[in-house]
């Protein structure tokens, strides 16, 4: 329980270098809350902005590999709302967006209560579906 304090007081000692907190600021001004951590060769840095959650993976160069969004009700598009709609009860949604592509993974429940991950591209096409 003391370590956990520690780290929601203190955070998690994870420092950027300037230049990842650098790139954060250029693609996402006004961020806050910002928390880093370290996945192998890469920065993920999870944060606010616009009062939306926000998961951003950087290269240790400063690159922006891909960034994801928590998309709160009523921010998924219409079009892909109703897809996955006609499968289940949306439970999450995520915008996720890697270079020049966007795709969007939803979780939903069936009703016999059965959980599913479907990925839809940003027009609606069914990437993956599977079963969680």
């Amino acid at each position: 329980m003391e370590d956990f304090l520690k780290r929601v007081i203190e955070g998690n000692g994870i420092i950027p270098s300037d230049l990842l907190i650098q790139s954060l600021h250029t693609n996402f001004e006004n961020s806050v809350n910002v928390e880093w951590s370290v996945k192998g060769d890469y920065f993920e840095a999870i944060f606010y902005k616009d009062k939306l959650e926000y998961i951003a993976i950087f290269h240790r160069d400063g690159t922006l590999l891909e960034y994801r969004i928590f998309l709160p009700k009523g921010y998924l598009p219409e079009k892909l709302k109703k897809i996955a709609e006609s499968k289940g009860e949306i439970m999450n949604s995520i915008m996720r967006n890697t270079g020049n592509s966007v795709e969007y993974e939803i979780i939903i429940r069936n009703e016999d209560l059965i959980r599913y991950l479907i990925r839809l591209s940003d027009i609606g096409v069914l990437i993956e579906e599977k079963k969680l």
